[in-house]
């Protein structure tokens, strides 16, 4: 789902990765920078902000973020291009943050969706609307948009929304291999 002209307008530049989830991929495959954050929105933000305060060279990287993200329209395993971000939760105003070019939309919320943490006509309604879920993408995507770097995002789809962690951590594995080799040659 990530056309091959994206993947080569990223080789060779200066990349940095950002990601949440250490077991989503491992630093030793990456050509590149990579920050872990942790999970949740706050974190991504403060990673990266973290990150700028200590930047020595003053330089403009392109901003990647990898993860997985739930959904209702793509296959488990896929590897989907975003380029629209919903900033949701249940306290916060919504948001939203559009990149140029053609990808797939992704609400960044507070919580894991699911039909365990929302109800099954909030998780129909919202997967109506929205293509992934996720909890760091927005976060990013507007650091980027204050400081005015590039910023990409790819989301491999590890659930299907039906409130099972148990298919989240299993597939992380596979997540991992196909990321490295989206990664490894850039």
């Amino acid at each position: 789902m990530i056309e091959q002209k994206i993947l080569d307008s990223l080789r060779g530049q200066d990349l940095v990765l950002f990601v949440a989830d250490e077991e989503e991929i491992s630093a030793a495959h990456v050509p590149f920078p990579v920050v872990y954050t942790g999970m949740g929105k706050m974190r991504m933000y403060s990673a990266l902000v973290k990150w700028f305060a200590t930047r020595k060279d003053g330089g403009k990287p392109i901003i990647l973020n990898i993860g997985s993200a739930g959904s209702a329209r793509y296959p488990i395993g896929t590897i989907v291009n975003v380029t629209s971000f919903i900033n949701g939760g249940s306290e916060l105003i919504y948001d939203r943050i559009d990149l140029p070019g053609e990808g797939a939309s992704i609400f960044s919320g507070d919580y894991f969706m699911s039909t365990k943490t929302f109800s099954p006509e909030q998780v129909k309604e919202l997967s109506g609307q929205y293509d992934l879920f996720d909890m760091e993408a927005y976060a990013a995507a507007m650091f980027c948009k204050e400081r005015g770097l590039s910023f990409y995002c790819f989301k491999a789809v590890s659930d299907n929304l039906d409130g099972s962690l148990k298919d989240w951590r299993s597939i992380l594995g596979d997540i991992r291999v196909k990321f490295t080799g989206l990664l490894e040659d850039l």
